[in-house]
């Protein structure tokens, strides 16, 4: 479909066949590559044809240029049969190889002007003749001169020309320029030049593809991709045709009656246009067709991206800067280039493709030399030499300014958050480094920002530079970050040696900066090792320490601080305070991860669990938007803590799966007791006994136990040994708790709270004696404190004491349990509380807190907890009866307002008509008509036949 050329075809048309009007006998069509020149050309041929003109025809070619009376030959070819006998004998070749040796070469014998003249001239006695010729800058110039002759001798009302031209003349040199020069600049010339198509020609070309209603939304899209050159819209349209037909293919084969796809207005959307192989093969169409220079030139710009300099541009393709220049207008031109840069990045793509494997390398090298000398962003230079092809044949660039530059980049991309970018350019330029030294600080660096998206690498990363690191042959600084690494794998004692080594060098140079970095490391070892004590401050350090300003004095030491006063003292609310500033104010970072996880530790090990799951959702958002699998493991397991803490027990197997998931258990190091000890606690909480004790079978390290995740370890294994009814081996773990945390001075009653484990196991073997001394030693260490931990111990401490005595006891630990947002927790006090109730002979109030136990212990999916509170004839109800049920009481609830809700929700859960309209701030006379419209929404006519379908989570946070 010829668009947008209407006016040309009408001034063509009245070339051919309007000889009376007018000097005009030779049409020349000009314009960029693959702009419509050909197609214009043979539309004009077939009208004229049609009215009735002969016609002959010829395209030249490039390969054909040297080969004289090329076209002439072609267009002879399409003489009639009772005409060759008058066909011309052309002479042969100047040369063997078919090429000219000057431009006298490319004379004609006057024979044969003679001989092409009576030809055609004869052709002319039937009918107008119109000769065509395409692309007429490659043509031969014997033929382009016996063209140029034959114009001049035929009478203009029985021969016309038409030709088509690019933008620039052809290679053959000055004897074809000469020769094309007399043919098309003469008075007798209708030069016609075309440009590209406006959005309207895209939009009908579309239209003819796509249908007219669709067409609309795509052209504008298709018009900015091309610039409106017609083999690029056309190369577009059959790459968006594919992926219709793809689509077809692969959805349910389904045909609407009496129509097509085409026509159902669910089809694909078309707003966006999809490039594949037809546009990239249309874009190198258009490229060769421009010319030798313009492909020089487009690979240049492809390797840089834009036309950053033109001289730069040229001396990398090896041309005059006004060639460049005519290069990258032609382009422009041609729908190729806009502003410099390509119109479409797919464009970029297949022109770098296309380069031969043999000059990339070197193009690439070259690209990254010219950038570097001429100033450019050192990320613009690494990128030419990161994709650079491997070339085992040549040795790496060793320059000095190579491995700087690279460095350069990757400072460049950590600042912006482009860590895999960081990871490569350092990975470079350790190849390109000739250094030792500097190779080492390099390998360093990349261990420090490694973990972050190949946590499993740093490990072997690290590592690898223990070596170096104890000899002393790495920076101070970077030989610390190498002992951190050492810490989360375990290697406490190579972490010693390095410290010892730079708290050598901290001495003789007294830098404060250095100084504060070995703090750090020290801090962080005494709150993950805390036995180590060879690598605690010296007394002197202390003091000095604590005269003389860290040179990073708040955030990163503030949380190590804030983390190592809750281990040692339990809930603290400075250490609390410290925390929560520190989350408030440090951005997350490779070197501020470590000290926010501190913070997030303090916040959970002091009972602060509502901030620390706030905090903790931020950071882990954070680390998926930054699609850093490392720091979301490491937040995830945190989350997982936080949950379990907080008794939701399905979150809590959820984080810590997705935790092993983002960093497998062999990259964890010693951390690794985290998120399985997460993983057991909340599984056997679930009664899924088989499967935490399956995690426990799992290896793990055996440094672990000497650190402060291998307490998490213990206690978890623990509680998993006390209900599985192995009393003595839970009573093992918890005493091993016991031991180390005395050793390390770290007997914090919230860091593993082994004294309620210990209790609840002498509970079951029949000592409440000692089940109640371990239950006031705990709630003498957490002193006045309102936690969680406290409310554990005072539910312990009630099973210990006459039956008289316990409900005081557990009403004080079930109100200390929901108000640290413990939901398993709280639902084993309110089980204890109503069995109790029960027992003193108040049945009716015992139910009722009972079944308020079972609902929270349901909603937190503590499985073995809900079955045991379940009355008798609920427990054997089949599981198809059950979830009918469910169903029912969704349906009526969902009639219910949000004020009855809320009032029926409570209810259900226990709480008296008082109760409800003290902490809905109703009256009582308010809350009793909402639970009778509530009944009657619901057909029921007791609280005890409340739905368990209500919002526990409304009536838990009331």
């Amino acid at each position: 479909m010829l668009v947008d050329r209407e006016e040309e075809t009408v001034r063509l048309l009245r070339l051919v066949t309007d000889v009376s009007g007018g000097p005009e006998r030779l049409g020349v069509i000009s314009g960029a590559a693959s702009s419509g020149k050909t197609e214009l050309l043979a539309h004009v041929c077939r009208k004229a044809a049609a009215d009735g003109l002969r016609l002959l025809s010829a395209a030249a070619s490039p390969a054909e240029q040297g080969f004289p009376y090329a076209v002439l030959e072609q267009l002879l070819q399409g003489v009639p049969e009772h005409h060759t006998n008058v066909a011309p004998s052309f002479p042969a070749a100047g040369a063997e190889d078919g090429t000219e040796a000057d431009a006298d070469a490319a004379e004609v014998p006057a024979a044969v002007l003679r001989d092409v003249h009576r030809v055609l001239t004869t052709l002319t006695d039937d009918a107008p003749l119109l000769i065509a010729v395409d692309d007429i800058q490659f043509a031969d110039p014997q033929s382009v001169r016996c063209l140029a002759h034959v114009l001049r001798r035929i009478p203009p009302d029985a021969l016309r020309v038409i030709v088509t031209r690019g933008l620039r003349p052809g290679t053959a040199g000055g004897a074809a320029t000469a020769a094309l020069d007399e043919l098309l600049h003469g008075p007798q010339v209708c030069h016609i030049r075309i440009g590209p198509l406006t959005e309207e020609g895209v939009r009908r070309l579309v239209a003819d593809r796509l249908g007219a209603a669709r067409a609309a939304g795509p052209a504008p899209a298709f018009h900015a991709s091309t610039g409106g050159n017609p083999l690029l819209v056309h190369g577009l349209l059959d790459d968006h045709a594919s992926a219709d037909d793809h689509v077809s293919a692969t959805d349910d084969g389904t045909a609407h009656e009496g129509g097509s796809a085409r026509d159902d207005t669910s089809a694909p959307d078309h707003g966006a246009p999809r490039t594949c192989e037809m546009f990239q093969q249309a874009a190198l169409v258009c490229v060769h067709r421009s010319g030798a220079d313009a492909l020089r030139v487009a690979h240049g710009v492809a390797l840089l991206g834009r036309v950053r300099s033109v001289p730069l541009l040229g001396r990398l393709v090896g041309l005059d800067e006004s060639a460049v220049r005519r290069a990258v207008t032609d382009l422009t031109e041609a729908g190729i280039l806009h502003d410099g840069g390509f119109r479409h990045e797919a464009v970029r793509t297949a022109l770098v493709e296309d380069l031969p494997c043999a000059e990339i390398s070197g193009l690439r090298r070259l690209a990254a030399r010219l950038l570097h000398e001429n100033g450019a962003a050192p990320t613009a230079v690494a990128r030419q030499l990161l994709n650079c092809p491997p070339d085992t044949d040549e040795a790496p660039v060793t320059e000095e300014w190579v491995a700087r530059v690279l460095r350069d980049a990757a400072r460049e991309a950590i600042a912006g958050d482009r860590i895999t970018f960081a990871m490569s350019c350092l990975q470079l330029a350790e190849r390109h480094c000739a250094d030792g030294p500097e190779r080492l600080v390099i390998r360093s660096t990349l261990a420090q920002i490694i973990w972050r998206v190949k946590p499993l690498a740093w490990a072997q990363q690290v590592m690898s530079l223990a070596g170096a690191a104890r000899e002393g042959l790495l920076p101070p600084a970077h030989a610390l970050g190498v002992a951190a690494g050492l810490l989360w794998s375990g290697c406490a004692e190579d972490a010693a040696a390095i410290m010892s080594r730079v708290a050598g060098t901290v001495a003789e140079t007294s830098d404060p900066g250095l100084r504060g970095e070995l703090l750090l490391a020290r801090l962080t070892m005494a709150c993950t090792f805390p036995g180590a004590a060879e690598l605690l401050e010296t007394p002197a350090e202390q003091h000095r320490n604590r005269e003389e300003p860290t040179a990073d004095p708040s955030p990163r030491h503030t949380a190590l601080r804030a983390l190592q006063a809750v281990l040692v003292r339990g809930a603290d609310a400075g250490a609390i305070a410290a925390a929560e500033q520190v989350l408030e104010t440090v951005p997350l970072s490779d070197k501020t991860v470590n000290p926010l996880r501190a913070a997030l530790m303090t916040l959970v090990y002091a009972d602060a669990l509502n901030a620390a799951s706030t905090w903790c959702d931020r950071l882990l958002a954070e680390s998926v938007t930054r699609q850093a699998p490392g720091w979301r493991a490491n937040f995830s397991a945190i989350r997982g803590l936080v949950a379990l803490r907080r008794g939701q027990l399905s979150d809590a197997v959820e984080y810590a799966e997705k935790s092993l998931e983002y960093l497998p258990a062999r990259g964890w190091g010693v951390a690794v007791g985290l998120p399985l000890s997460v993983l057991v606690e909340a599984r056997t909480a679930m009664g899924h006994h088989e499967t935490a004790a399956e995690l426990l079978s799992r290896p793990v390290p055996e440094p672990m136990f000497r650190s402060r995740y291998g307490l998490h370890y213990l206690y978890a294994r623990g509680r998993h040994q006390l209900a599985t009814g192995r009393h003595y081996a839970a009573l093992t773990d918890f005493r091993l708790c016991e031991e180390q945390m005395g050793s390390w001075g770290l007997d914090s009653p919230t860091l593993a709270p082994w004294r309620v484990g210990a209790a609840e196991t002498w509970l079951l073997l029949e000592n409440p004696e000692q089940a109640g001394r371990l239950a006031e030693e705990q709630l003498s260490r957490s002193g006045a404190a309102r936690t969680r931990t406290r409310g554990m111990a005072l539910r312990v401490l009630a099973a210990s004491r006459p039956l008289a005595e316990r409900p005081a006891i557990l009403d004080r630990a079930v109100d200390l349990l929901q108000q640290g947002g413990d939901w398993y927790e709280s639902a084993r006090a309110l089980a204890d509380l109503g069995r109790t109730h029960e027992a003193l002979g108040d049945p009716s109030r015992g139910r009722l807190l009972v079944r308020r136990a079972w609902r929270i212990a349901d909603g937190c999916n503590a499985e073995e907890l809900s079955r045991s509170l379940l009355p008798p004839p609920v427990r054997g109800a089949p599981a198809e009866s059950a979830g009918a049920s469910a169903r029912a009481d969704s349906t009526a609830v969902s009639s219910l307002t949000d004020a009855e809700r809320r009032v029926a929700s409570l209810a259900a859960y226990g709480y008296t008509n008082r109760e409800i309209a003290a902490k809905l701030f109703i009256t009582v006379s308010t809350v009793e008509q909402h639970l009778t419209r509530v009944y009657r929404k619901i057909n029921i006519s007791q609280r005890q036949d409340l739905p368990i379908s209500l919002d526990t989570d409304v009536a838990y946070t009331a």
